[in-house]
């Protein structure tokens, strides 16, 4: 199904995540194009997000997933979904305006099973900059496959209820890598068509660099690990870009983390007016909410 007769679900996982979920949820409900489903998944929150879920219950669905870890928040997540098509964004995700109305355009061409696009870091000095920076590698990643990819943005994502369900029971239960890098190589490996679209981005916090440079590394070698697992499903050069990706990026970890922890200007226009930027909650490891 195609056009405008489909249904677009929207699957948030949330962990602890009472400052970001709101501004979250606001873009998403401001949305041109609205939503025919959002599904919030508070992944055994110990903080206020229960509380905040609350106040957008009458335009929301909110599930509880008690395992620990994102890869069971997005099962529950994207299993419970009745779109023809799945949104997945994280919870400090702000989708601009036209970013569903985009989703409904790009699944007219019907050999799409889902689509991914850049970042844009809404707290970090030199933003535009760092925007263009991270345009630039994703782009680079889109034409070493030839616009077929074996890997997708979790923050930043769209995917098939078909393709989703041909591929749900391979998916690897493996908190050593990153369960958005693990759907997009099943989805390459099984025939289903992922691209990189250089105008869907999303607004995204770039609290991670806050982690300790040991542990930010660990993070990016889950990329690394994910493609030495699957070695026999993936791109043939899938672990030496991956490889070559994370190392130019730990060259700039102390700028990045320097330019992250000294910005808190205002929230851009997409969230509510007057909001101050708050420095958002980080965790070393998706899988193990730590």
């Amino acid at each position: 199904m195609a056009g405008q007769n489909l249904r677009v679900s929207v699957v948030v996982p949330a962990y602890n995540e009472e400052d970001a979920i709101g501004p979250c949820l606001d873009a998403l409900l401001s949305q041109t194009v609205a939503a025919d489903e959002i599904i919030v998944v508070d992944n055994n929150s110990i903080d206020g997000t229960a509380a905040v879920l609350r106040v957008y219950q009458d335009r929301i669905a909110a599930i509880r997933e008690p395992r620990p870890g994102v890869y069971y928040a997005r099962n529950a997540g994207l299993d419970a979904a009745t779109g023809d098509v799945i949104v997945r964004i994280d919870a400090d995700t702000r989708l601009p305006a036209h970013w569903i109305e985009q989703v409904h355009e790009l699944f007219l061409d019907p050999t799409v099973a889902a689509v991914t696009g850049p970042a844009r870091y809404y707290d970090i000095r030199l933003r535009g900059l760092i925007a263009r920076a991270d345009l630039l590698l994703r782009s680079a990643w889109a034409r070493s496959t030839g616009q077929r990819l074996d890997w997708i943005y979790g923050a930043n994502m769209a995917v098939r209820a078909s393709a989703w369900r041909a591929v749900r029971g391979s998916l690897c239960e493996d908190r050593a890598i990153h369960e958005d890098v693990d759907l997009g190589i099943h989805l390459f490996h099984a025939g289903h068509r992922i691209i990189f679209v250089p105008t869907l981005a999303a607004y995204t916090s770039a609290r991670r660099i806050r982690d300790s440079r040991r542990d930010f590394r660990a993070y990016l070698r889950m990329t690394e690990s994910c493609y030495i697992s699957h070695a026999a499903l993936a791109s043939s050069h899938a672990h030496r870009r991956a490889w070559l990706t994370n190392r130019l990026i730990m060259t700039f970890y102390f700028p990045l983390r320097l330019l992250h922890r000294s910005y808190q200007p205002d929230w851009p226009g997409i969230a509510l007016p007057g909001r101050r930027a708050q420095a958002l909650p980080t965790r070393k490891n998706p899988m193990s909410q730590r």
